[in-house]
């Protein structure tokens, strides 16, 4: 393991000397054509850069470094929060680290298609380009990344049978999971229904904290979308008629953040939510399979009860009674229960019985770190048969996949 490791350390020594000589050849050139009015010098000594550069990429390519190309939109918050280069694979200090990102918006000369990897696709910015066309070689992956639910998807996904190799989502059945958040037990973490159960009835004796000290409102809300598929709006306004919801961002009459329509913004505005309101809706724009974003792992880490609303498995991804499901209730009928709870201290702090056995992760850095480090690793150790998706449709058909509200009523 450790000759492995030295021998790793050794060839990106190699290759960072390497690097710093290309450079002091680009400042030599620099230095030495910089102050002829000779046109041929300097085309010889681009040339002879380019050239340099060239075979630099090729050394780092076949020294066994997986290469992986974002062919379109590499600016979204998906795949830049990651960065480009071999180096973020070190920064994030991902298992496997062998792997170069490259930017086609960028560097779209740096290597033929034909070489890459793996190719990432942007499905819900493909309309803004087209699939890249070329002579597909057999060890090559063709990724399907979209962060979106189906409900948005802005091409006709019929036409895209036997293309894709892998998909790269929040789906759990993805080939490389991009999660919004993910929960992982601690080792005091209970493994039965009835260890969990026993910690919740203990919470008020065990807990030297009250999350409801001080707390003066009951709901708070964040919100820029304010039409949407799974029309929270709707439900929302339904429910504030039975009890006060205060809404913030372009949706409401309220701000916490100069820039509230972005929800890059919110953490920022999180330590005064969690310390006015005690329940946060965690509503989502659609109610699709799987689709738990930001707006749910957010909330987990902070201290507010999260009030769901979306078409995720909550109990396959969050600890036991560590939220309340919308869905569940009218809005009259959730009204009624979370007055009961905000008038019950007991009741309220039960929620909160995993804070010491759970560990939560959100934002698009965990994101990010996961996603790639999982592809890198996955890129060199599936050996097999390269598989196809011979369709899309089944997985990613709004009409199966996701939920059509237009009642309120307990199913």
């Amino acid at each position: 393991m450790f000759l492995k490791d030295n021998n790793r350390w050794s060839e990106k020594n190699e290759t960072a000397m390497e690097i710093n000589q290309v450079v002091i050849n680009a400042l030599f050139g620099i230095a030495l054509f910089g102050n002829h009015d000779t046109s041929v010098n300097v085309r010889q000594f681009y040339s002879s850069f380019d050239k340099s550069v060239s075979d630099f990429l090729s050394r780092v390519t076949y020294r066994g470094n997986k290469t992986i190309l974002i062919w379109n939109s590499a600016h979204r918050i998906e795949t830049a929060a990651f960065g480009f280069g071999y180096q973020p694979f070190i920064q994030h200090g991902c298992e496997v680290s062998d792997c170069v990102v490259f930017d086609n918006a960028t560097t779209p000369e740096l290597l033929p298609l034909e070489d890459y990897d793996a190719i990432i696709i942007h499905m819900h910015e493909l309309w803004l380009t087209q699939l890249p066309e070329f002579k597909r070689q057999a060890h090559q992956r063709l990724i399907f990344l979209t962060q979106e639910s189906p409900t948005t998807m802005p091409i006709d996904i019929t036409i895209l049978g036997n293309y894709f190799n892998w998909t790269m989502s929040y789906r759990l059945n993805s080939d490389v999971q991009l999660l919004y958040g993910r929960v992982s037990p601690r080792p005091t973490a209970p493994t039965t229904a009835d260890e969990t159960r026993k910690m919740i009835e203990e919470t008020d004796l065990s807990s030297t904290k009250n999350y409801a000290a001080n707390k003066t409102q009951p709901v708070g809300w964040m919100v820029s979308h304010c039409d949407t598929n799974s029309l929270r709006e709707t439900y929302v306004r339904q429910l504030s008629k039975f009890i006060p919801v205060d809404v913030y961002g372009g949706c409401g009459n309220l701000s916490c953040s100069r820039n509230d329509d972005h929800w890059l913004s919110y953490p920022e505005c999180y330590t005064m939510l969690e310390e006015k309101y005690k329940f946060y809706l965690s509503f989502e724009n659609s109610i699709c399979t799987d689709y738990a974003t930001e707006k749910f792992f957010e909330i987990l880490k902070h201290n507010m009860i999260p009030v769901v609303y979306g078409g995720a498995n909550y109990s396959q991804i969050a600890p036991p009674h560590s939220y309340i499901n919308a869905l569940d209730f009218t809005p009259e009928k959730l009204a009624e229960y979370l007055k009961l709870v905000d008038s019950n201290d007991t009741l309220y702090n039960e929620y909160f019985w995993w804070k010491d056995h759970y560990e939560v992760e959100a934002g698009v850095d965990q994101m990010a770190s996961h996603g790639f480090c999982d592809l890198c690793k996955k890129l060199h150790q599936d050996q097999g048969v390269i598989k196809y998706y011979h369709e899309l449709v089944s997985e990613w058909d709004p009409e199966t996949k996701c939920k059509q509200m237009s009642s309120w009523e307990k199913n």
